[in-house]
C-alpha cells in the first residue's frame, strides 16, 4: 500500500490494447508486488487499477505492507 503521495513516480498500464502513461501514484492505493530486480535494484508493483511502477530501492519508504489493515483504510477513508 502507498502510504505517501508521489506525484512525480511514472505508471504505465495497458487499455484497450493501448499503453496509457502517466505519473503520481497516491496514498491509500493498494498493489501487489510482480517483480523484483536485485541486479537494478528496482521492484514492480502493480495497483489495483493495473497501473504498473517500478520502485527504486531507495524508494520502498513510500509503501508498506497492507495484509493487516484497518476497515477504515481498506474504504481509504
Amino acid at each position: 500500500m502507498q502510504i505517501k503521495n508521489n506525484y512525480d513516480i511514472y505508471w504505465e498500464k495497458e487499455v484497450e490494447g493501448k499503453v496509457d502513461v502517466g505519473s503520481g501514484v497516491f496514498n491509500g492505493e493498494i498493489g501487489t508486488i510482480t517483480k523484483v530486480d536485485e541486479k537494478e535494484k528496482q521492484i514492480e508493483i502493480r495497483f489495483d487499477d493495473e497501473k504498473k511502477v517500478w520502485y527504486e530501492f531507495s524508494d520502498l519508504e513510500q509503501i508498506e505492507h497492507s495484509y493487516s489493515i484497518t476497515i477504515h483504510k481498506s474504504q481509504r477513508k
